[in-house]
């Protein structure tokens, strides 16, 4: 919990946001980048006491991720963080892999000269974050960029489905940002799925966008390879999908 509450310590509730939905988010973020990794147990006392929140909005935010399988409630046994299920991440690939993809090739379709200067502050941003390798503020300017996407497409509200299906996925592409040269290649592949976006190719926004999500397909092998502990076990494969 030392990590969870440092990571609590930078961020503050705000008074004018429902609190569950706050409260989802934190502990969401805190499970994708590991500050709570599989097994850690969420203590209700604890957690309210860090945030200064009743038990109410907690309970619904924790029911919320159990719905996508990101923590486990044993009735009567506490409540810990799920460890990572790889059909979800697979599961949730397949929603990038088809939702998202439409909606790329619409904001090609769609790019106005108004929505401009969002992209180009958001790929300034990505590349600050990138210069001072900030793992968390990246990551959440990669996700940012494809909410992005979706408004640009018209459809702004896709994102939340995209979110909501892709916790475990995450937790995948998360880990994979500390490794060398992700930051940069990342980076590069948002350049290069704005430019066509703003030409309106949508043929090469798909394939620039359908290579990004491509690439973690080798990232999910090693990430289970070198960390085994951390996924549930299922019979499930990467090439079940391919």
């Amino acid at each position: 919990m030392d990590s969870f509450k440092k990571f609590v310590a930078k961020r503050a509730l705000s008074d004018s946001l429902p609190k569950t939905h706050q409260v989802y988010e934190l502990i969401r973020q805190a499970i994708i980048s590991m500050h709570l990794p599989p097994g850690a147990p969420l203590v209700e006392k604890e957690i309210c006491a860090e945030l200064g929140i009743s038990r109410t909005p907690l309970r619904e935010a924790i029911l919320n991720l159990a719905t996508q399988n990101l923590v486990v409630i044993r009735p009567g046994g506490g409540t810990f963080v799920n460890r990572i299920v790889l059909r979800q991440v697979l599961q949730g690939q397949m929603v990038r892999d088809t939702l998202e993809v439409r909606l790329t090739r619409l904001a090609a379709r769609n790019f106005t000269t108004e929505i401009a200067p969002d992209f180009e502050l958001s790929l300034f941003q990505q590349s600050a974050a990138a210069k001072r390798r900030d793992v968390d503020a990246f990551f959440a300017l990669d996700n940012e960029f494809h909410s992005l996407v979706c408004r640009c497409a018209g459809f702004p509200d896709a994102w939340q489905t995209i979110h909501m299906a892709t916790g475990q996925l995450d937790r995948i592409r998360r880990h994979a940002f500390p490794t060398e040269n992700t930051f940069d290649l990342v980076l590069d592949e948002h350049r290069q799925i704005y430019d066509r976006i703003k030409n309106h190719d949508e043929d090469g926004a798909e394939k620039a966008f359908q290579a990004q999500i491509d690439s973690i397909f080798p990232t999910i092998k090693v990430v289970k390879t070198s960390f085994p502990h951390m996924f549930d076990t299922d019979a499930v494969s990467v090439e079940d999908i391919r």
